[in-house]
């Protein structure tokens, strides 16, 4: 039986994998390749936006929607040394996933981040007897997020580059 459902995405940890690699991905194909046997529910990126936007960013964001993303946007804060950081994206994510969670609105949750802070999101998913897919870098990937979601819900964007490098 398919199931439900929707992908959440951490934009600052795909983007920089991405960068190491200096690789772009077609994130339509990206999203079929997630969704596999699965009905999509909804597809949420959620990244900073910087305050002026340049033509770049305005095309990114504008390609992202019409290939039916939903993004999440949150500005990019100044900290000390003039230095540029997102803030608060990984408590968002988690608030949208529980949310969601607790309408029903999905049976399984696909998380691409590999990121140790989401720990606490599989241990709810679990109580609330929802599914979890983890897609994520192999160098990215957390031990504790990989020990604590199981080896059997953890998937490589690496060994599926081949499908989705554009």
């Amino acid at each position: 039986m398919r199931q439900r459902a929707i992908i959440f995405i951490d934009h600052a940890n795909l983007f920089y994998n991405l960068l190491n690699l200096q690789i772009r991905i077609d994130y339509k194909k990206f999203k079929e390749i997630l969704t596999r046997d699965d009905h999509l529910v909804g597809a949420f990126m959620y990244m900073g936006i910087p305050e002026e936007l340049y033509p770049k960013k305005k095309r990114f964001l504008k390609y992202l929607t019409s290939q039916g993303y939903v993004i999440q946007a949150r500005p990019i804060k100044i900290i000390a040394e003039g230095k540029k950081m997102q803030k608060g994206l990984d408590i968002f994510i988690y608030r949208d996933i529980i949310e969601l969670a607790d309408e029903d609105s999905y049976d399984k949750a696909i998380l691409v981040s590999g990121d140790s802070d989401f720990i606490e999101i599989v241990r709810k998913l679990r109580d609330l007897k929802k599914m979890i897919e983890i897609w994520s870098f192999k160098r990215s990937l957390s031990h504790q997020l990989l020990t604590e979601v199981g080896d059997e819900n953890v998937y490589f964007i690496n060994e599926i580059l081949g499908d989705i490098t554009c």
